[in-house]
């Protein structure tokens, strides 16, 4: 069976792919504000108004946590690619890392160490602070950002706002198209503030 090594993509082009879905997502949203607000309402969106809020909030979140994993994966893959074009050896990496060293474990070969994407799923939240420690295991700070410090709390609000939709049917009266439009617009500079950390870490 021959293995076919999946290439590097550009952190750039991942956070291009979610870019596309939430604007389409947005164009879809800006309709249904107009189907509501003509002169003579679309009665399915303008009786149904918090049913398709909620939809939408949900599926904001979704590409947020979907976006997350993939471009901390894609991070994880380049560190693990940079480890084994060091060639640093096993035992020297276990034997200063280890809190106790076990023969089984010492091996004569290069240190190869690897997330994969499950690993990754099950730490990455769209809960802001769950999302800094996560990224924290993989080597990035993102308290260094400053764009991602001035979104983090509204981004948690809606994250929680999402959750207590899902775990609680908690209606979204309190959220309106437009709401949802500018909810849009901070997601994309938050997702974009990572984006830009990760591609200046890959340049140094």
């Amino acid at each position: 069976m021959v293995c076919y090594k999946v290439p590097l993509m550009e952190y750039s082009a991942v956070y291009g792919k979610y870019e596309d879905l939430l604007n389409t997502l947005k164009g879809i949203i800006d309709q249904s504000q107009t189907r509501v607000l003509s002169d003579e309402p679309d009665e399915i969106f303008s009786n149904n108004i918090n049913f398709f809020v909620k939809s939408y909030l949900i599926n904001i979140c979704t590409y947020l946590e979907a976006y997350l994993q993939d471009i901390a994966f894609e991070h994880a893959r380049r560190i693990s690619e940079r480890l084994k074009q060091a060639k640093i050896p096993h035992n020297f990496l276990y034997g200063k890392l280890a809190k106790e060293i076990k023969e089984k474990d010492l091996e004569y070969e290069n240190a190869s160490y690897k997330y994969n994407r499950k690993e990754l799923a099950d730490i990455i939240s769209g809960n802001p602070h769950k999302t800094i420690y996560a990224f924290r295991l993989i080597g990035i700070n993102l308290n260094s950002s400053e764009k991602f410090l001035e979104h983090k709390n509204l981004v948690g609000t809606i994250v929680n706002k999402r959750n207590n939709i899902i775990h609680h049917n908690d209606e979204a009266s309190d959220i309106s198209f437009s709401d949802l439009l500018v909810n849009i617009t901070v997601f994309l500079e938050y997702m974009l503030s990572i984006e830009q950390l990760l591609s200046a870490d890959g340049n140094t």
